[in-house]
């Protein structure tokens, strides 16, 4: 069984895998499919900041003329009775986007957590958002998702092919392997990386942000991101001494 049911992962918890993200490391978002705003189609939009999206941060991506999906996450933690969500991304729209018209509303949560101590058990694999493998830093995991899909499907054939072995035990290479990728060092990286630009104040958000228009765009690696924002801001170096580690 390749339990691929996202950040809920219930069919991981019925097998007796703990799947529980902390409250802090929970990313809690809700979007909205907006019309008939002002918005350069050729761009996505960020905008970080405790006022705007405390411990995460407010996207806007164009999906045609006038047309872009409006969204927000923060930290769960920092949920409260006027303060969720959806109050702050409505505060945004309200200054940024007036006259827009919502015609769509999702929400959800996306994990921020390091990946699951182990994503295999008896004829068990546990893929993408349900194995806790989404960025920690952007949120992001759709090609995350389709890498552990694909290479979980490749270990359970192969293990099915050799005599139906699904041992937790036959089915490790799965979880050596993620782990053993760019990606799975990748997310490692991303997440000690988080958990230090979580703590920065807005003034030193502002300097890093500033920093971006900086850099070649055409290279949109998180390493070479990080390394150029360390470049242009070498404060991060003396204020975060593990930075350089990180970097390695």
């Amino acid at each position: 069984m390749i339990a691929a049911d996202g950040v809920e992962s219930k069919f991981a918890r019925w097998c007796g895998i703990d799947t529980t993200v902390p409250m802090a490391e929970i990313e809690t978002c809700v979007q909205y499919l907006m019309t008939d705003i002002d918005i350069d189609s050729g761009l996505n939009a960020f905008y970080l900041g405790r006022d705007v999206a405390p411990e995460g941060y407010v996207w806007i991506f164009s999906k045609g003329e006038k047309t872009a999906n409006v969204g927000i996450g923060i930290s769960g933690k920092m949920c409260k009775d006027g303060k969720r969500p959806k109050d702050y991304l409505d505060a945004f729209i309200a200054e940024h986007l007036p006259n827009g018209k919502i015609i769509e509303l999702m929400a959800g949560g996306v994990s921020a957590c390091k990946p699951l101590e182990c994503t295999v058990a008896d004829g068990l694999i546990i893929v993408g958002d349900a194995a806790r493998l989404s960025d920690p830093i952007t949120g992001g995991g759709i090609i995350n998702a389709m890498y552990t899909g694909k290479l979980a499907g490749e270990v359970a054939a192969e293990s099915i092919a050799a005599g139906g072995d699904c041992s937790k035990k036959a089915l490790m290479r799965y979880d050596t392997e993620w782990r053993c990728s760019k990606m799975g060092k990748g997310l490692k990286r991303n997440y000690q990386v988080k958990e230090i630009f979580i703590k920065l104040k807005d003034e030193k958000l502002n300097s890093i942000v500033k920093s971006v228009n900086k850099l070649d765009m055409e290279i949109f690696d998180t390493k070479y991101l990080i390394r150029e924002l360390v470049k242009y801001n070498p404060w991060l170096l003396k204020d975060i001494g593990t930075l350089r580690r990180l970097l390695d």
